[in-house]
């Protein structure tokens, strides 16, 4: 712990990613406060966790004289025995009272030489109170044998009163040399044996769980030596979150309210209706940033953007038996009949209860496969009742011939519950090659009369206005499914259309253009969330933050797409080709490859390497600072995810249409 950088593999890991002038618990809780959209508040925690920079964190090491105490105390700071600074080691007992030792790079860690317990002017029933036990924060009991019963009274003692304890056996690289000479030596069962007997000597006297590391102050980096110094440093970042919260420091708007004028200025343009913004939202939005508040305003689009991603969106799927209902179900959700959690198909119902099918990529959207209308279990005078019809969005009625009179009594109920519903007409695929026979056959003609007569039925049965849409499962990018997608996702609300959207099959290119327009009204929330980021005063919090904003929108745009490996097996199988041979003609990486490096590649071609230092520390500059990298922020957050979603869009075009050429040929 030499310049308090982690030596272990493990412990580099978990603290590498810290923010600068931070621990891994305050990295935490400025993260929370940000993706809370409190930024003011993560601005203001960044000055007061540097103002508990100064507060001490004590270390006490105790034990046996000739255990290796004061090596250990000077292990622990990075320095030999020889050095400058260093605590004196000798044969006999030199410490007589508790000496302080500051870490070198690191003045608020110390690390206290205790006197050793058990001697004349020791006693182990007065130790703790002499040694003013109060003053530290965690302990280190060493021995360099057995744990002898000092040691394990001890650390009751210290248990009792609430502290943390590390037992540490020392010299274990003696051990090891006296050990080498048998023929059955094993340098890992020596260790565990020595560890084993030290976790058995202190569980007999009623200390549970104890932490053992086994160290060597000549060999500090080997054996459990990185482990301590990782159980130290987690005590460290600890200790200090503790003392942030006893401090109930009081938060300072005062960074982001002098720089009003730099902010007013960007948020001008905005004095129209916000695409991706609801209509209460946009009024929201735009009432803060009228009165000039800023935070209000990222706080509005924050919300909208957490209501997007967890809006749950319910289809109720309905019919006779044989009607198709299961296949829909399953073409809706882009699988085949079967695939993995693909809704069971059969020539007899096999649907028993409402049963819930999410979607594979899209889990929030949920199709229901209903049970048929009028069985003994369902009967029609109660149907909705009996499936619970407020849980649903919409109704999706389904026919393979004409509607029945069950059908239309359950549209008439749907509609005096002020739900939406909408009729399915499939199989006319089937229809189409019994017409083809004929002599006089066109398939619009056919496909008119079919859609005549559903209607002119529906509407002597009392049904005004009916819609109905004729499908195929097998050619489910043909006839009206576009529109049928195209008519339910309009009749939704903007953040339940923006839901299904995205979930909807990349089988026309109707619907891939509406996905990319749902998902274009959204990057100005993602390069809205990244200039607030940008306010917050850290050097290369903004780089961190708008890589992640940049992965995940990426990966949900290659997904909302198709571009992800399940998806485009599944499209393969449907049109009987390999997975290779639509992958082909993709040039953006897919969903699995968006990796956080491609993500900051783009960012470095977007912003030049010379600005992304720049963009790192610009936050920093008083007053004008922050204005300044908000609005790069934005920019380039913008052009990074407007450039993506349109080569995205371009793939899935290409795949489409190299699918539907493989259809064609393999028919």
């Amino acid at each position: 712990m030499a310049d308090l950088k982690p030596t272990g593999g493990d412990l580099y890991t978990e603290y590498r990613n810290t923010l600068p002038g931070m621990s891994v618990e305050q990295t935490k809780q400025i993260e929370v406060a940000i993706k809370a959209g409190n930024f003011l508040e993560a601005a203001s925690m960044v000055q007061t966790f540097k103002n508990l920079s100064g507060i001490d964190f004590n270390i006490a090491v105790t034990g046996e004289s000739g255990s290796g105490k004061s090596s250990l105390v000077n292990a622990i700071r990075g320095l030999e025995d020889e050095d400058k600074g260093a605590a004196e080691t000798r044969v006999m007992e030199m410490t007589k009272a508790p000496v302080p030792y500051c870490h070198p790079t690191c003045p608020i860690m110390i690390v206290w030489d205790l006197p050793s317990i058990g001697t004349p002017d020791f006693r182990p029933d007065t130790y703790l109170k002499e040694v003013n036990f109060s003053r530290y924060n965690v302990f280190i009991i060493i021995a360099s044998e057995r744990s002898r019963f000092c040691h394990t009274k001890l650390a009751r003692e210290i248990k009792k009163m609430g502290k943390k304890f590390f037992f540490v056996r020392s010299k274990v690289d003696l051990d090891l040399y006296n050990e080498e000479s048998k023929e059955s030596f094993n340098e890992e069962r020596t260790l565990e044996k020595i560890r084993k007997d030290c976790v058995n000597n202190l569980s007999r006297v009623g200390v549970s769980s104890p932490q053992v590391f086994l160290v060597s102050s000549r060999e500090f980096q080997k054996y459990d030596s990185p482990q301590l110094q990782k159980a130290l440093l987690k005590e460290f970042y600890n200790h200090k979150m503790e003392m942030f919260r006893a401090t109930e420091a009081t938060r300072d708007s005062g960074i982001m309210e002098d720089s009003n004028t730099h902010w007013d200025g960007f948020f001008s343009k905005w004095s129209s209706k916000l695409p991706g913004l609801s209509e209460e939202e946009t009024e929201k939005f735009q009432t803060a940033v009228k009165a000039g508040n800023f935070s209000e305003a990222m706080s509005v689009v924050k919300m909208s953007d957490d209501m997007l991603r967890n809006t749950t969106l319910n289809i109720a799927i309905t019919g006779n038996s044989g009607s198709g209902k299961s296949s829909f179900i399953n073409a809706i959700r882009s699988l085949n009949d079967d695939d993995r959690g693909a809704a069971e198909t059969g020539v007899t119902e096999t649907t028993k209860d409402p049963t819930a099918y999410p979607h594979p990529i899209h889990p929030n959207v949920i199709v229901w496969d209903l049970p048929g209308i009028g069985t003994t279990k369902y009967p029609a005078k109660t149907y909705l009742t009996d499936v619970n019809v407020y849980r649903y969005d919409f109704f999706i009625i389904v026919a393979a011939g004409r509607f029945t009179e069950a059908d239309t009594k359950l549209a008439k109920e749907i509609n005096s519950m002020e739900k939406k519903f909408y009729f399915v007409r499939t199989k006319v695929d089937v229809d189409l090659a019994n017409e083809q026979k004929k002599k006089d056959f066109k398939e619009e003609k056919t496909l008119a009369a079919i859609r005549s007569d559903c209607l002119e039925q529906l509407q002597k049965a009392g049904i005004i206005s009916p819609q109905v849409f004729l499908v195929s499962r097998w050619d489910f990018h043909k006839y009206d499914s576009p529109l049928l997608q195209e008519t339910f996702a309009n009749d939704l609300n903007i953040h339940k259309r923006h839901v299904l959207i995205c979930a909807l099959p990349s089988t026309s290119e109707e619907i891939l253009k509406e996905k990319q327009k749902a998902l274009q009204e959204q990057i100005w929330k993602q390069a809205l969330k990244s200039c607030a980021l940008a306010a917050v005063p850290l050097p290369f919090l903004s780089v961190k933050c708008d890589v992640d904003i940049l992965v995940e929108n990426m990966r949900e745009y290659c997904k909302s797409f198709g571009l992800d490996d399940d998806s485009i097996e599944s499209l393969a199988k449907q049109v009987r080709m390999s997975a290779d041979e639509l992958k082909c003609v993709i040039k953006s990486p897919l969903a699995k490859d968006i990796t956080r490096e491609e993500a900051l590649k783009r960012l470095r071609e977007a912003t030049g390497e010379p600005m992304m230092r720049v963009k790192s520390f610009i936050s920093l500059i008083p007053l004008i600072g922050t204005g300044i990298a908000a609005k790069k922020s934005y920019s380039v957050t913008s052009e990074v995810l407007l450039r993506f979603l349109d080569e995205v869009a371009e793939d899935a075009q290409r795949v489409l249409k190299k699918a539907l050429e493989g259809a064609g040929n393999n028919q």
